[in-house]
């Protein structure tokens, strides 16, 4: 079935337990969903005051979460607008193709509109869980370079700065070095499952002239070159926020969980955050308003789209959008919303001759599921089912780059993708299967701008803070045309590797974009017609020195011209790194931990 219609997502904790058992005291979630009793349990609507009121579950909100309550005496209230962690299909990496659209697991965001893509909305993976999008993501571990954080140029935030924070968050199977940690939360691996046409990309690669990449996170070498992309899992099993951080720390006393929590705005008394005010189980429901200590803090933790947009229902962003939909102006802070950046991505899909793809390991003949590949991972956690699909690949400098680090990522897929926009692959094989028809084999490569020069930007739909906010991608509208021109550079890159002697007489027919698809105008309208998004979405919170150049928060991640609030998320990142944004989002989190104990106050 397709994504949305998948049963086992049917029965949540939603469904199980009353509104009122949402309000828990932090233990681990299997106890919390029978916990409804004892003298921590509030009800609907009560006030209780605490030292951090984070909203948000996702990467940043569980590392606060964890590392605030260390000290005993400091009590953290965490809201979630999505539900606990129940379905199977997280924890086994190659259930991501049943995360996707899924309304139970994903907020379903989708950018508006645009000419520059053939007037398409595109849609944006986000994960609605404990856990956020590291339990919906491709578990990818990316950290970019040292220069992406050197030309952020935020005193504090430097690339040498920032590294001590990346490895604090790591336990990385490779040991521990100048560039690797071995005693943070985060598990990262390599790989665990192998396929004979991993060895065919590389070889590919080295024909186009890549050099081979052992540790694309290590900064004393160029990140460029081909190799296995390690991945956030820990045996086989993805490895999220939510196991990482956040279950060990659900026995505190401390920590206070609620989930289905959709904060609807943060309450100011003049310029200084004192509370939020949120439903539980969302529309119709009686608000509940909880307050911070006169010296605690509101943090705002809901990633690049929820928190500017929280914000601009509070009062905070340009004036002249606020007045516009009846909203009294707290602080006028033009940059909320906007600066939007996200990896635009396309990709190029061949039919293979041979039964060797991911796919013919995961699925028979008919489109069951094939018994070794389960046996085989439920035994051992490896094999096709330990993969989410993409943790081989390259980064890339092509003809197109404009600096010295590399503008492409290739994400190798050994399967056919049935759909050029990638996502919809899935939602076609769910009519395959129910057909009994097999999913052919075949390669994909997917193409990223792995660091685009388009910026887009979120607007308020209306008052209303259940109605989605307005949000413009920007794809390919950067002046120079550097992202297009990237990816048709990207789309030429593949072609060539796909027709090489290294894939020898697998490669049979290019199903995207296919045959007819020649010219450079051929591959541009290809581009327009299929770019989706590779699901890195930063910036809407900028971090930065000075509010009037569009900074949104400063050096200590607090709201310019306010009291009491911060922003800590994947929305301050001023200018998104080369590669995944998850690793980024834990470093900035960890950071703002540390910051908000006291630990390094004097360094920002």
């Amino acid at each position: 079935a397709p994504p949305t219609a998948h049963p086992s997502h049917s029965t949540t904790m939603d469904a199980r337990i009353s509104p009122r058992a949402h309000h828990v005291r932090a233990r681990k979630v299997a106890k919390a969903r029978a916990k409804v009793g004892g003298g921590t349990v509030e009800a609907a609507g009560a006030t209780r005051s605490y030292d951090a009121v984070v909203v948000g579950g996702g990467a940043a909100g569980c590392v606060l979460a964890r590392r605030l309550t260390e000290d005993p005496n400091k009590h953290v209230l965490l809201l979630e607008a999505g539900s606990a962690q129940s379905s199977p299909l997280v924890a086994v990496p190659a259930g991501i193709t049943r995360l996707f659209k899924n309304a139970s697991l994903d907020w379903e965001h989708y950018a508006r509109t645009a000419v520059q893509v053939e007037g398409r909305e595109v849609y944006l993976a986000r994960g609605k869980v404990v856990g956020g999008s590291t339990s919906t993501n491709a578990t990818l571990y990316h950290r970019g370079c040292k220069e992406d954080y050197d030309g952020w140029n935020v005193p504090g935030w430097s690339g040498e700065q920032v590294l001590p924070w990346f490895n604090r968050c790591e336990d990385n199977q490779q040991g521990k070095g100048k560039y690797r940690g071995t005693n943070g939360p985060v598990r990262v691996e390599n790989p665990r499952y192998n396929n004979p046409l991993y060895e065919k990309f590389f070889q590919a690669s080295q024909m186009a002239g890549m050099k081979h990449n052992p540790e694309f996170n290590d900064w004393s070498r160029s990140q460029e070159g081909y190799g296995a992309f390690q991945v956030t899992q820990k045996k086989g099993r993805r490895w999220d926020a939510y196991k990482a951080y956040l279950q060990p720390a659900l026995d505190r006393p401390n920590l206070h969980l609620i989930t289905n929590a959709h904060v609807k705005k943060v309450v100011f008394d003049g310029k200084k955050a004192v509370g939020v005010e949120y439903n539980l189980g969302g529309r119709g429901m009686s608000p509940s308003t909880v307050e911070v200590k006169p010296e605690g803090e509101v943090i705002l933790a809901c990633g690049a789209i929820n928190s500017p947009h929280l914000l601009l229902l509070s009062g905070v962003g340009p004036e002249e959008q606020l007045r516009e939909h009846g909203i009294d102006v707290v602080q006028a802070l033009d940059g909320v919303g906007k600066n939007l950046q996200d990896q635009p991505a396309c990709l190029t899909a061949y039919l293979g001759s041979k039964d060797i793809s991911v796919t013919d390991h995961v699925y028979n003949h008919k489109g069951s599921l094939r018994k070794r590949a389960v046996l085989n991972y439920l035994l051992f956690r490896r094999g096709p089912l330990a993969t989410t699909g993409c943790d081989h690949g390259a980064f890339v400098r092509s003809k197109a780059a404009t600096g010295k680090l590399p503008d492409l990522q290739l994400r190798y897929p050994p399967g056919c993708a049935l759909d050029a926009d990638g996502v919809s692959s899935y939602v076609k094989f769910g009519m395959m299967k129910q057909a009994g028809i097999k999913w052919p084999s075949g390669i994909t490569f997917q193409v990223i701008a792995c660091r685009p020069k388009s910026k887009g930007a979120l607007a308020l739909r209306s008052d209303n803070p259940f109605d989605r906010p307005w949000i413009d991608h920007g794809y390919l509208t950067d002046p120079q045309g550097s992202d297009l021109a990237s990816l048709i550079e990207g789309v030429k890159l593949t072609r060539e590797m796909a027709a090489s002697s290294a894939f020898g007489d697998f490669v049979e027919e290019e199903l995207h974009p296919g045959s007819h698809v020649t010219s450079d105008q051929d591959i541009e309208a290809y581009i327009r017609r299929t770019l989706h998004s590779a699901n890195a979405i930063v910036g809407t919170c900028a971090l930065g020195v000075n509010p009037m150049e569009g900074a949104v928060v400063d050096g200590q991640l607090k709201v310019h011209g306010l009291q009491g609030i911060r922003v800590v998320d994947s929305s301050v990142i001023p200018v998104i790194p080369g590669g995944q944004t998850a690793a980024p989002t834990f470093m900035v989190a960890e950071r703002a931990a540390a910051i908000l104990r006291g630990e390094e106050l004097e360094a920002v």
